[in-house]
Formats: C-alpha cells, structure tokens, sequence
C-alpha cells in the first residue's frame, strides 16, 4: 500500500480483493490478520469465494491503517489467525443525504421531465434491518441501495432508468464511498430504448458532480464514485504481491520477468487519452479503446485471455495502466448485453426463463421491441473481451462483480434456445474461439462469486454441464461426421478445416479450468493436445514445425472424408515442402500477438498442468521463434509462460 496524499493521514481505510492459494486460508476456521510495519492488526473478510477444498479462493479485504505519512508505503503481510468479529459500527442516520436528477431530453433537444432519486431513507431503512448488506465490518459496511427514478412533478417511476448506489460507510460513518451505478437494463418492461439526459448528484442540497447530456443505450449501465463526509476521500493505492497473485492460479501465468518500458506504458496512456478525447460526445457510453463491432477480423487489444491493458497491469501495476483497467470495464459496461430480470433484482437466467433469448434464436417469451434502440456495440459471443474480472479480483468492487454475472448471465441467454438444450445452456454452437471466450466467462463469474451470492450455484452448474457435455461429445462418444480422428476441435460451421489459433484459445480457457480443479478440463485438454502439442512434433512424420502455427489446416480430402495421420495431413496442407531445408514459419513469427505467440501461450499453458510432452514442445517452440520475444514488451497478451 502507499499512500497517494501530500498530507498525513491519520486514518487510512482500505478496501481491496485479494485472490488466495488453495489450502493457504481455510477460512471456515481462521480469520486473517496483517502485519503492517512492525504491528499486528485484524483484517476484515467478505465476499469469499472457495476452492474445491473448502479453502478460500478469492475474498474482499478491509484494512484500517493510522498515521500514515505523505508518500508513505507499507507492506501489508497477510496471514492465517484467530477467527474474530468484526462489528459494523455505523450511525442509524447517516450524514449521506445525496438526491440524483436527470434532465430527460426528445430527439429535438427539449427538456421532457426531470427525474429524481433520493436514496436517504432507503439506506436508513436497510441499516436498520441489516438487508442488502454486502461487506460488514469494523473498517467498512457497505450496503447496495438500489431504487427507479421518479418525475419530480408527478412521482410516477421511469419505466426504465434506474440507480444503484454502493454506499459504503467508513470511520464510523464519516466517511462514505458511493459508486452511483445508472442502470437501462430492464429485461420485460415494455419499450425499452436509448434515454438522452444530463445528470447531476446532489449533497445537502449542494450540486457535487454533473454529467453534461449524453445518451445512455438501452441495456447498457455506467458508474461514477463519490466520497462524501467529513473526512477527506482515502488516498492510497494497493499494489499486490504479484508473484502471489499469478501462484494463486486465478489468472494465466503471465511472465514477471518482463519489463515494460516507460515510453510503451506513456504510448498506451497517450491512445487512451486521445480516444476520451475523440468520444467526449458520447460521455458514459464511450468505447474508448475497444471495437464497438466485435465482429472485426484481426488482432484486437481486447482479445486474448486477459486484454493488453490488463496484460500490461499485471506486469506494472503502473497507476496509469490501473486507471485504464478500470475505465476499459466502464467502456464495456455500454455494451447492450445487460439483462436485469425486474422479478429478481438480479441477471437474466435460464432457471426461470429456459427458451429466453437475447441474441440468436427465437425468444418465449419474447423480448419487449427496443424503442430508439440504435447504439455504437455490435456484441457476439466469438470475439469478445475479459473486461472486469481483473478490475474485480484487485479492487473487489460490485459494480465489476456484477459486471462479470451480465456477461456470464449474456453468453448464457444469447445462445439458440433450442441449441443450446433450452435451460442447460449448452455453449457448442459457435465458432471454436466462441467456446474459449464464452467458457472463459462462465469460468471467471464461477470462480469469483462469493460462495453465499444467489447465482453462484447457478453458474458453477452451467460451466460444470458445458464441460461434461463437450468431454463426452468429443471424447467419450464423438460423432465422427462431426468430430475428427485427429483430436481436434472445429468449427459446426465449418467441418472440412481446424483452426489451429482458435484451438489454442480454448486450450489456454481450458487449462486455467484444470488448474482450478474443473472436473472434465483437464481430460478434455488431454485429448485435444495430441494435435494441439503433437503439431509441434510431428517433423520427422512430415508434419513440418514452421506449419504448426498455420492460419488453418484442411482436414478432409477429395472425396470429403476426414484425413488421419501427420503424413496425410502435411501432404494435404503443404504438398511438396521437404522439412529438411529452409521453411518460411507460418504465424507471424515477429510479432507478440500472432499466431505463432498465440501457440507459445497454449504451450506453457499445457506445460503447467502437466500434458505430456507439453514442455518438449514448448521448450522446441520457444526456441524456433525467438524474435517474438523483443515484441512482448510492446504487447504482452500472449506472453504467458510455464508455472
């Protein structure tokens, strides 16, 4: 931790997620204590998640630390210790009073309500009664206040817009952190649509911040964090022990060893900040620098198993990247993707509505017809992004742990009802890198929830029935029409040719899921590495090793018949190259984010969990395409190495 002030500060509350080893914490019978320069003092835990042995996985931790200096850093050592209590103490009555206003404005610019939201009394009613608590303790209580708007002259609710404030008390109420959360995303009221207004959030009557007109998308949602109070706002930022946090297996094995140079950190904070620029007009709803139209071919910043930015934070933990992070989660929070069920308070779900559908497909019921409903987002399933897993395991904030159930909650409803099995939520009807990122969302909500929310059970059953159902559709029981004898996953829609790179994503999905103890993912990485890791080792059958990182690879011959055998596939593919002289490698060799870095990536991924001749073909790999590495620090997405 190191505090970011000019000033001393004599109170210092801080709020972090923190991800944990399995068997380091068995929380059921320890409680956490910190070592902070010299003095023990109790930690705070919420929001914990488990590892299949009981032990936590993730959890939200609370610090209060006193008389920290100017400038000042200090270490934060965790450890197992004696369970205790940690009592909430904040007032009945807190010194919070904020009202929101929106300035709701037609198609031709005239002012057609004024909505308010005044949240006082619901949160004086919520302390008393204990609900919608989220984090609970001595250092910080925190409590989800969600509420409509309402006109200002009639007080009948807006049909649509909505708020959620996260309003958590600190130093015994006076201190107050609310993330303002505005909300288009009702799933059943009728005529939803874009809403065009401006924004204000008042204290006491006293404007504190204001958010010029902007449309907000249908579906879509966006946030703004205020600290009120008597105190001044806590400035520090925690910075993890990075080596610990990649050994704790709850993201890829990225590569610590690589140092970002300065002018490639200021290079992306200067795209970033012109992006904002460029998109000041949208407000909210800015893409700043993600693709609006997932769809576009190419490499993308956003695709890979964790975004560049998130890539590059991990491997800095520079301020600038760190705000990045964060904004890029806020930028895909404008991605018309969020289906709050109105029933609920929570995301759509196939438990109550298993023939819904929010993409494909015909939906039963069928979805109210979006009213002005154009936006800048074209989402699909194929090439979509991580956006706020990292920003949630590092800040533990639930306006990115919500973010992670809508898009898990999306890739779910998105699918063809009938496809997908209707309620199972089967996720096989995509393109192979459509099941590495759809999977890679269901594993990221699964992983993350706290054991006690609603929808945790809910998504551990999902991505548990996708894996069982691919194990045995591949594995134990493959249709041969469908499913060739080289081990390899392809494409429904493209059955004659397997394409290397998008194998390599879902291996990498794959293997984080074995390393998380996800039955069924690791027989699954099994089967399909004997083309995914023997690609690269199959020279002396003819197979040449500057073809493995291939665009694709035919797998059926002339009378459509599926091909099995290194030598019958190189002679399909590349008829007439001898391996024994000098073969121009496929995959962009000198580039980090190509094909040729996208295999090295599933290589130490497979390395990791132990698939056999993993570290062979890796250690081969590695060794054939050195001139990657000068790039990595330029674009470390793929930069992942063997644990």
């Amino acid at each position: 931790m190191a505090s970011t002030s000019a000033q001393a500060q004599a109170s210092l509350p801080v709020t972090f997620g923190q991800p944990f080893k399995a068997g380091d914490w068995l929380h059921t019978t320890q409680g956490l204590v910190a070592q902070v320069g010299g003095a023990t003092i109790p930690l705070q835990t919420d929001e914990i998640s488990s590892h299949r042995d009981g032990s936590a996985r993730f959890a939200v931790l609370s610090a209060q630390l006193s008389n920290v200096q100017p400038g000042e850093a200090r270490i934060i050592n965790i450890f197992p210790g004696a369970q205790a209590n940690s009592t909430p103490s904040v007032p009945a009555t807190p010194d919070w009073n904020l009202e929101l206003e929106a300035q709701v404005y037609d198609a031709n610019g005239n002012v057609t309500a004024t909505l308010i939201a005044q949240p006082q009394s619901q949160l004086v009613t919520q302390i008393a009664s204990t609900t919608g608590r989220r984090l609970a303790g001595a250092v910080a209580t925190e409590y989800t206040v969600a509420l409509p708007f309402k006109n200002k002259a009639t007080g009948t609710p807006h049909p649509h817009l909505s708020a959620r404030l996260h309003t958590r008390l600190t130093d015994g109420g006076q201190r107050i952190r609310t993330d303002v959360v505005m909300e288009n995303t009702r799933t059943w009221t009728a005529s939803p649509g874009n809403i065009t207004y401006s924004f204000a959030v008042k204290r006491n009557g006293s404007t504190i911040y204001t958010q010029p007109k902007f449309t907000h998308y249908h579906h879509a949602r966006w946030h703004k964090v205020l600290w009120t109070g008597t105190t001044a706002e806590p400035q520090a930022r925690v910075r993890h022990n990075m080596p610990y946090f990649m050994a704790s297996k709850a993201v890829a094995n990225y590569n610590l060893a690589l140092t970002i140079p300065e002018s490639v950190i200021a290079g992306m904070d200067d795209k970033f900040n012109q992006a904002k620029s460029a998109q000041a007009d949208l407000g909210p709803m800015a893409n700043l620098m993600m693709n609006s139209y997932f769809p576009t071919t190419g490499g993308r910043s956003e695709i890979g198993p964790l975004p560049k930015w998130a890539a590059m934070y991990l491997l800095t933990q520079d301020e600038r990247m760190f705000q990045i992070l964060l904004a890029q989660a806020g930028a895909a929070a404008a991605a018309p993707i969020h289906f709050r069920d109105e029933s609920t308070d929570r995301a759509l779900d196939l438990d109550r509505y298993p023939r819904v559908s929010t993409w494909l497909g015909t939906s039963e019921p069928a979805l109210p017809a979006l009213v002005n409903g154009s936006t800048i987002w074209t989402v699909d399933t194929a090439h979509q992004g991580s956006y706020s897993y990292l920003p949630y395991l590092l800040t533990g904030d639930a306006f990115y742990q919500d973010e992670i159930i809508f898009w898990g909650g999306w890739n779910l409803t998105a699918m063809s009802p009938g496809y997908r099995n209707f309620g199972q939520g089967l996720l096989w009807e995509d393109q192979v890198r459509g099941h590495a990122w759809t999977l890679r969302a269901l594993g990221e909500v699964s992983r993350a929830l706290p054991d006690s929310h609603p929808m945790k059970g809910y998504f551990n059953q999902r991505l548990a029935t996708n894996l069982e159902w691919f194990y045995q559709n591949w594995v134990v029981n493959p249709d041969r029409t469908r499913v060739p004898p080289t081990n390899t996953p392809i494409s429904p829609y493209g059955l004659d040719i397997t394409v290397p790179w998008q194998n390599d994503f879902l291996a990498i999905t794959l293997s984080l899921h074995a390393e998380n103890g996800e039955p069924k993912a690791l027989d699954l990485i099994q089967w399909m590495s004997s083309f995914g890791v023997g690609r690269f080792l199959a020279e002396a059958q003819g197979f040449c090793l500057a073809k493995a990182a291939a665009y694709n690879i035919k797998l059926k011959d002339a009378s459509g018949a599926f091909v099995s055998g290194w030598s019958q596939l190189a002679q399909l593919n590349f008829p007439g190259i001898d391996c024994s002289v000098s073969v121009t490698y496929d995959g962009y060799p000198l580039w980090a984010a190509g094909y040729a870095a996208n295999a090295r990536a599933m290589l130490a991924a497979t390395t990791s969990i132990g698939i056999t001749n993993a570290r062979q073909a890796y250690d081969l790999w590695r060794s054939k395409t050195t001139e990657i590495d000068p790039d990595y620090v330029n674009d470390p997405t793929w930069a992942i190495v063997p644990r």
